[in-house]
């Protein structure tokens, strides 16, 4: 199969990635532990560094942070257990509650549903086989019984127990080795790599202490809010439940689901209305849906990471390694999107990641009118007009634009209808320009130098009686920008008719004459060739050698000289790569600067 060296690399990242995921899932059992243990040792690792930074050794530091660290939460244990035992004992007072909203719900009259389903029941009844009328024999085994109680206590809960005493030893490990392990890591990647290696390890850890200590704030002012207002409603127990609420939003998207349920069930049990409960459900559904306006914002500029992208980190995780991979979906996504901005064969991750993508404004229209979306363009055009003027959108949006479609036509990437659309887009916004009282149109008025009067500018009586000629050399393109260039002369006074260079260069140069042309400014837009425009200069110039002549090359990025030497008649005129400098290289030849008097102020 031969590909071209872009697919290569595309297929060459498929497979990479699939074998990646693949061993990821394989090895699922040895790498879930170890991602928990990094994941709180960076949580931990800052209280380590600081007594450590106090002079107490590294072993005993990890040890007293453990020690802190298992105290507060069975103290957090066994105030919930306290809580929940209370609860519990209540629970019985509920009962006639609960029966009697029951009987509520219950219709009073059998349904078509229920007389269907009484009806299918007793079709099952009387095609059930009788019963053996003999039982089967069970072999009793005695057990001691401090065993038998030590199983049924700790059965359930033996796989968990083993999974969070290897978390603990690896934590430990990775709290005390810290140093070593990224030596080792440093040394992996290479020596040679030292310092691009260090700083994305340092990133990953700065980011992730950022992303959780925001966590924290956020899921605490969440339990705060839920709590108060529980109380507010006199639920009992509020605190406990926004304790739950705090903590459970820990797991991202499900922990509000468990941290609501519980509360709701309670409300429905305690109240004997459903006023209250209803409540409930609007409390949380509010405090849910401020959260996760301001959540994804919040998140993905304290993380980097867009909020589309930490939902679909959110799908693949939990896909790959269930509830724990919801639990860490979000650190691992950062340390991905960090490694994806370090590394350049991976910086696609970065920009699928990433909260902010940079994208110039005029690839950002351009993007708008392929879309064929007319108002989004215009509207994005109107709002860089606020901030910058008229040329620079002209030289830097539009311009680039039209380029970039006459390219992409040559390439066969556009047809011609495309690039026309492009071409009404332009127009209609520019002919609207003119007309609108929220643009204004003003002449350039560069600062006065120190000691020299204030200038203004008016058109000479001389070239007042003279057409100044626009040259569109290509087509609609061309044409579009001397309609730019006539807007920017307009408060000046000036004006350019505009001739199209469709015909042969003879009949252009009849029309020259013909008007009594006293400046010619003609416009070629790259990347179309500049044959053509060459040969219009050079008959143009053997006619008409001593009007002035303004040759507009609209690139910003080319060197003038350069641009002059490829059109081979540098000395016959002036090279404008904008059209800001187009306009004053017309002014300057054809509209002289008259200092103020101040008797005219």
């Amino acid at each position: 199969m031969n590909l071209d060296p872009n697919g290569a690399r595309i297929f060459h990242a498929l497979v990479v990635s699939f074998a990646v995921v693949f061993s990821m899932y394989v090895a699922a059992e040895v790498l879930k532990p170890l991602a928990l243990a990094i994941l709180l040792s960076f949580i931990l690792a800052p209280l380590v560094q600081w007594l450590v930074r106090r002079g107490l050794p590294r072993s005993s530091s990890v040890a007293l942070v453990l020690i802190l660290v298992f105290t507060v939460l069975g103290g957090v244990t066994y105030v919930v257990g306290d809580q929940f035992a209370s609860l519990a004992d209540q629970l019985p007072t509920y009962q006639a509650n609960i029966q009697k909203k029951l009987v509520a719900l219950r219709p009073q009259n059998d349904s078509a549903l229920d007389k269907a389903r009484q009806a299918v029941s007793s079709i099952e009844r009387s095609l059930r086989p009788a019963e053996a009328d003999y039982a089967t024999p069970v072999r009793v085994v005695s057990e001691n019984a401090t065993v038998a109680q030590l199983r049924s206590v700790l059965g359930p809960f033996h796989l968990t127990l083993a999974f969070g005493g290897v978390v603990l030893l690896l934590l430990v490990f990775v709290l005390i080795e810290s140093n070593d392990i990224s030596d080792r890591i440093v040394q992996m990647v290479g020596w040679g790599k030292i310092g691009v290696t260090t700083k994305t390890m340092t990133q990953i850890g700065h980011i992730l202490s950022r992303y959780l200590a925001t966590l924290a704030l956020f899921n605490l002012a969440f339990g705060v809010v839920i709590g108060l207002g529980l109380w507010a409603l006199g639920l009992p127990f509020p605190a406990l439940w926004g304790l739950l609420a705090a903590v459970l939003r820990f797991v991202p998207y499900l922990g509000t689901i468990v941290s609501f349920s519980l509360p709701e069930i309670i409300s429905i049990a305690y109240f004997p209305g459903w006023t209250q409960p209803i409540l409930v459900i609007a409390l949380f559904g509010g405090a849910e849906l401020i959260a996760n306006s301001i959540e994804p914002l919040v998140y993905g500029k304290s993380t980097g990471i867009s909020p589309i992208g930490l939902l679909v980190a959110a799908l693949f995780w939990t896909w790959l390694w269930g509830g724990l991979g919801l639990l860490l979906a979000n650190a691992l996504t950062v340390c991905l999107a960090v490694v994806g901005q370090s590394i350049p064969g991976l910086g696609f991750l970065g920009t699928l990641l990433r909260h902010e993508v940079e994208v110039a404004d005029d690839l950002r229209w351009y993007q708008r009118v392929l879309h064929r979306d007319q108002d989004g363009a215009i509207a994005l055009l109107d709002q860089a007009l606020k901030t910058r003027p008229l040329e620079s959108v002209c030289d830097e949006i539009i311009i680039p634009t039209l380029a970039r479609a006459e390219q992409d036509r040559d390439d066969g990437f556009l047809e011609k209808r495309d690039v026309v659309f492009i071409w009404r887009v332009v127009r209609d916004w520019l002919d609207d320009l003119a007309d609108r009282d929220d643009v204004a149109l003003t002449a350039p008025s560069p600062a006065p130098a120190e000691h020299m009067e204030p200038i203004r500018v008016r058109p000479a009586p001389e070239i007042a009686q003279q057409e100044l000629v626009g040259i569109a050399t290509n087509g609609g393109g061309d044409t579009l920008i001397l309609h730019m260039l006539n807007l920017l002369l307009k408060p000046s006074g000036v004006r350019l008719t505009v001739l199209s260079a469709s015909g042969s260069p003879l009949s252009v140069s009849d029309k020259v004459e013909q008007l009594g042309c006293g400046l010619i400014m003609m416009s070629h837009l790259p990347p179309l060739g500049l044959t053509p425009t060459r040969y219009l200069i050079k008959r143009l110039r053997a006619r008409h050698p001593d009007i002035p002549m303004v040759v507009g090359f609209w690139d910003v990025k080319a060197d003038p000289v350069q641009v002059a030497e490829q059109l081979r008649s540098s000395s016959a005129y002036h090279v404008a790569l904008s059209v800001a400098a187009a306009r004053t290289m017309i002014l300057e030849r054809t509209v002289p600067k008259i200092p103020a008097l101040a008797s005219a102020s």
